[in-house]
C-alpha cells in the first residue's frame, strides 16, 4: 500500500475543486448580468465547458483512481469507512451526471455551444417543457453536490484538526509521509 497519493491525482484533485468552484459561482453570478448580454454569455460558456472539460477529468481520474496503488488509511471505524466511500460515490456519480444532464438541457432549451471553432452537437431535440423539469432537476443535484463538497471539506479539516492524522495532508502537493 502507498502511504501517498501520486502527484497527478493530487493535481487534478485540486484542478477540478478550482474548475468546480468557477463552475458554482458562474451560476450565482449570471444574474447581475442582463440576457443577451456578453457578461451573460460568458457565464454560460463558462459554465457549460468547464462543466464538460470536469466529465472528463473525472473519468480520468477514476481511471487513475483504479490503476493506483491503494493508500494507507487509518482505521477509524466501519462508520466513517462506509460514509467516506458513500460520499467518494455520490461526488463522482454528480461529476459526471450533472454535465451529461446540462448538456442534454442545453440541447431541449436549444442552445449552441462553441468554443475554439468547435461546436458541441446537439445530444436532444427542443422541448421548453421537458428542459425546465430538467433544469430543476439539475440545479437539484447542484446543490446536492455543495453539500456533499462541503462534507468532503469537513471531513479533511476533522482529520486534520481533531484526529491529526495525515489524511488532508497526503492531499496538499509535494507532501511525503515519513517511514
Amino acid at each position: 500500500m502507498a502511504s501517498h497519493y501520486r502527484p497527478i491525482v493530487i493535481w487534478f484533485h485540486w484542478l477540478m475543486a478550482v474548475m468546480l468552484v468557477i463552475v458554482c459561482l458562474s451560476m450565482e453570478f449570471i444574474s447581475l448580468y442582463p440576457k443577451g448580454s456578453s457578461g451573460r454569455t460568458l457565464m454560460l460558456s463558462t459554465h457549460y465547458l468547464l462543466g464538460l472539460v470536469i466529465l472528463i477529468m473525472a473519468v480520468i481520474r477514476l481511471w487513475l483512481w483504479w490503476r493506483s496503488e491503494p493508500i494507507e488509511k487509518p482505521d477509524h471505524g466501519h462508520v466513517q469507512k462506509y460514509v467516506a466511500r458513500a460520499v467518494f460515490i455520490l461526488l463522482y456519480g454528480l461529476m459526471i451526471t450533472l454535465p451529461i444532464i446540462g448538456w442534454v438541457d442545453i440541447g431541449l432549451w436549444d442552445v449552441s455551444v462553441s468554443a475554439f471553432g468547435w461546436q458541441l452537437p446537439q445530444i436532444a431535440s427542443p422541448d421548453s417543457v421537458m428542459a425546465e423539469e430538467l433544469s430543476q432537476i439539475h440545479i437539484l443535484m447542484a446543490k446536492t453536490g455543495y453539500g456533499l463538497v462541503g462534507l468532503h471539506g469537513t471531513a479533511a479539516l476533522y482529520h486534520h484538526i481533531i484526529l491529526k492524522d495525515v489524511t488532508l495532508k497526503r492531499m496538499l502537493p509535494g507532501f511525503r509521509q515519513r517511514a
